[in-house]
């Protein structure tokens, strides 16, 4: 089995090709959203985040303090680098047994911090989406009703486009002109995963 990383800058689309998968039955992984849900079910992170935040991490209901566990990721790198240490492990192990539940040839990990992460090395291929800045910016202003600085910042905080291309195996061009699902399906039968279909 063929596992291929998806990733991409903020405001690239790698969502949307994610997606063009799926109507292809092509399973995809969600690290993001999996990780989410693991903070709220795996008993390992749980226990880190109160040992880490405190009892606070966890509202009275049991619910994921979205709020405090921003404020702390987002105070300084040592916080957010505590947190992954914590959650990274578990979203490894966890798309691992994922995958070994899949069937057919090829599934995909969507991960927009694919090489931050090191989930780089779970895969065998990666495809990486972008586009220009300008486009990106205007997608995630639009998107979350977000400032162009607060974009921008988001932004810097990211690996840059050109550090990604000189790593991934596959680049498609979401500008909003290209004909990205041609691509994609040119593309998918030189990963290994077979024919797409044209709706």
């Amino acid at each position: 089995m063929i596992k291929v990383g998806l990733t991409g800058g903020i405001g690239c689309g790698k969502s949307y090709v994610a997606d063009l998968l799926r109507r292809q039955h092509i399973s995809v992984y969600d690290t993001d959203k999996e990780a989410k849900r693991l903070m709220m079910e795996s008993a390992t992170i749980r226990q880190g985040l109160v040992d880490r935040i405190g009892e606070r991490a966890y509202t009275p209901d049991g619910a994921l303090n979205r709020e405090l566990i921003a404020s702390y990721l987002f105070a300084s790198p040592l916080h957010a680098e505590r947190i992954n240490r914590l959650v990274h492990p578990v979203v490894q192990d966890d798309f691992l047994q994922w995958v070994d539940k899949q069937n057919g040839s090829l599934v995909v990990m969507e991960c927009a911090i694919l090489y931050e992460s090191g989930f780089d090395r779970l895969v065998d291929e990666v495809l990486l989406v972008r586009a220009p800045e300008r486009v990106c910016i205007e997608r995630v202003m639009k998107r979350d009703g977000a400032s162009e600085t607060q974009v921008r910042a988001r932004m810097a905080a990211q690996m840059s486009d050109e550090e990604r291309c000189k790593r991934a195996h596959y680049i498609i061009n979401n500008d909003g002109n290209s004909d990205v699902e041609g691509i994609l399906r040119d593309m998918w039968m030189k990963i290994g995963g077979g024919r797409l279909h044209e709706d």
